[in-house]
């Protein structure tokens, strides 16, 4: 579905109030953190639309009803980050606020009509999407150091924090009230990875945990002998949980708790759809079958400088490198279409707070590419072609009145057009 905001008279910008599956509203593309996107594919060869220079270095985007969101850093080091909306058509500023925090780090994602932001001293803060509008903000207690990328799904923000050993934060959606929370060893960095049966973080030595997504109660405790500082995003799919760890190896575990399944070879979060996991490693993106726990499909080494976390759309994989090229890779592992963006990809940096995590982004036709202090806006040759026909009705959620957002989505069409008029 390619949904952008629908005009209607009288009213206030809308906003979709439902997350489709061709838009990216968390780290990796979605609450899984899967890197796979099951919508409408992008095709290749892609052509740049535009890109902004933002100056600062800049966080994994999301992309939601045609409009771009990112933080990005300031110029002068440890002065907190800023939250920005682009027009994902045009990437002209609809609207930025500053977020603050110690460092030059913060972390988003989007849930039913809200973006969610946490910045490094526990800030978490819930914006109107279509506005800007601070609908609250609260202090997440007992913790000084917050490096974990919120998840936002089903009503509540998933995060985590750090200091004093680690607790793992449950937030209402609607209220900002605190829902549960949980201790871990330690807190740093793992975005948790969601569905309606957990909430998975991961952190060194293999303390992998599972809980409740409603009441905090832990499943799971996978552990080892040892325990240390940081963590690293999980990775849920194909009914597994996916979590690297430097100390003691990756591991492939069940989702619903047990033994370890396997391990698998990847420095980034790995993209996990089709049946095959894709595994950076060593400079080079590997495709594995039995989604991560098969045999090799495949080595794409493109300029043997790859480093950021593939993300898989349709039938291509994206991936970027640190030389600033970005390329996408068929089903066999042949370059299809790349391009330069003109500074270079970053890496995934789960180890610091001196800047947002980065990643690609994609989502209604769209590929986001942070590089350098520079935004990349990438649209597939699909975009815009042939007569659009409508296979899902608009619809509008929520009592219509003046000045006030309400909740619409254009519905979904073939043909990815590039607007509508209502």
């Amino acid at each position: 579905m390619f949904s952008l905001l629908l005009g209607i008279a009288l009213l206030a910008p809308s906003v979709a109030s439902a997350t489709s599956t061709d838009q990216a509203v968390a780290y990796q593309l979605d609450p899984a953190h899967d890197g796979d996107q099951t919508g409408n594919p992008i095709t290749a060869p892609l052509s740049q639309a535009w890109s902004i220079n933002l100056q600062g270095s800049i966080s994994y985007p999301l992309i939601v009803n045609g409009i771009v969101y990112v933080t990005a850093g300031s110029l002068a080091y440890g002065y907190g980050t800023t939250l920005y909306a682009l027009d994902q058509a045009t990437g002209a500023t609809l609207w930025s606020h500053s977020l603050g925090g110690t460092y030059d780090w913060s972390g988003l994602a989007y849930d039913n009509g809200q973006v969610f932001t946490v910045n490094f001293n526990g800030e978490l803060t819930a914006f109107a999407a279509a506005t800007g509008a601070i609908d609250w903000s609260t202090s997440l207690p007992g913790q000084s150091a917050f490096t974990s990328p919120p998840t936002a799904t089903d009503g509540y923000v998933y995060t985590g924090g750090a200091g004093n050993g680690g607790t793992v934060y449950a937030v209402s959606e609607a209220t900002g009230q605190l829902a549960w929370t949980a201790p871990v060893e330690n807190g740093d960095h793992s975005s948790p990875a969601v569905d309606s049966s957990g909430v998975y973080v991961t952190y060194a030595g293999d303390q992998d945990y599972a809980f409740n997504p409603l009441s905090g109660a832990l499943l799971w405790h996978h552990q080892t002998d040892i325990e240390g500082g940081g963590g690293k995003t999980p990775v849920l799919a194909a009914g597994d949980i996916f979590g690297r760890d430097a100390l003691r190896g990756n591991v492939v575990l069940p989702a619903s708790g047990g033994a370890s399944l396997g391990t698998f070879a990847s420095t980034t979060a790995p993209a996990v759809g089709g049946g095959q996991a894709y595994l950076l490693s060593g400079g080079a993106l590997n495709a594995v079958n039995g989604s991560g726990l098969g045999t090799a499909a495949w080595t794409f080494s493109g300029d043997g400088k790859l480093d950021s976390a593939p993300l898989r759309v349709g039938n291509l994989v994206f991936e970027g490198s640190s030389s600033g090229e970005v390329y996408a890779v068929d089903s066999t592992g042949t370059s299809v279409w790349s391009a330069n963006a003109g500074s270079a990809i970053p890496a995934p940096d789960e180890q610091n707070a001196s800047q947002p995590l980065a990643g690609l982004g994609a989502g209604e036709g769209t590929l986001i590419v942070p590089a350098g202090g520079t935004l990349v806006a990438y649209t597939g040759a699909n975009v815009g072609v042939g007569t659009p026909v409508n296979t899902s009705a608009p619809t509008i959620a929520g009592t219509p009145a003046i000045g006030q957002a309400i909740g619409a989505d254009v519905g979904t069409w073939t043909a990815l057009p590039t607007g509508y008029t209502a």
